[in-house]
């Protein structure tokens, strides 16, 4: 049994798809989720260790989408992008992510690659997840001296986006932790 041709109606201006446009980036109004952790102890600053440094690392942030620069606060949750940047506030220090501005292309193909061969010497995929190290020495001595566990938040000051971003839940991160340095 053969089978029928479907019947095919006009294409009208209408019907035609056209190509979405993305507008130029502009400043989101509404402001982005913060993250902050759960209570983590920092004993290592104390004064009776010889902490000459100390780095905050951000391992895995995810960068396909908005601009903005990410403001860490120590034990201050309620901090948002009105907080002072002062120590009294909890101000630990700033890291700027230069976003893509999301996905463009086909369908998969702002997608990561898992497992690459060790001997593959091409450069990684653009959108590989990147580590961001911001300075802390003297914010973590302040509150060493308490000589309490802290809650570290970090602040999303989405600075450009475009149409094709999550303006709301642009931080991302597999994991935190801190470097120290001693003499």
């Amino acid at each position: 049994m053969a089978k029928k041709a479907k019947k095919r109606t006009p294409a009208t201006a209408e019907s035609r798809s056209t190509p979405k446009r993305v507008g130029p980036p502009s400043r989101p109004k509404t402001p982005a989720n913060t993250y902050t952790s759960k209570p983590v102890a920092i004993d290592f600053a104390d004064s009776s260790h010889r902490l000459e440094g100390a780095d905050l690392e951000i391992l895995g942030v995810h960068h396909a989408e908005a601009s903005y620069e990410g403001r860490v606060y120590f034990n201050n949750p309620k901090a948002d992008a009105s907080t002072p940047r002062t120590l009294e506030h909890g101000y630990a220090g700033s890291f700027y992510v230069f976003g893509h501005g999301g996905c463009f292309g086909d369908v998969g193909h702002c997608d990561i690659n898992g497992h690459r061969d060790p001997f593959d010497l091409r450069d990684p995929h653009p959108l590989t997840p990147i580590s961001k190290r911001i300075p802390v020495t003297e914010a973590l001595k302040y509150y060493a001296r308490s000589n309490q566990p802290i809650t570290i938040t970090v602040v999303p000051v989405v600075s450009a986006a475009n149409d094709l971003c999550d303006t709301k839940n642009v931080f991302h991160f597999e994991q935190m932790r801190f470097l120290s340095y001693n003499p």
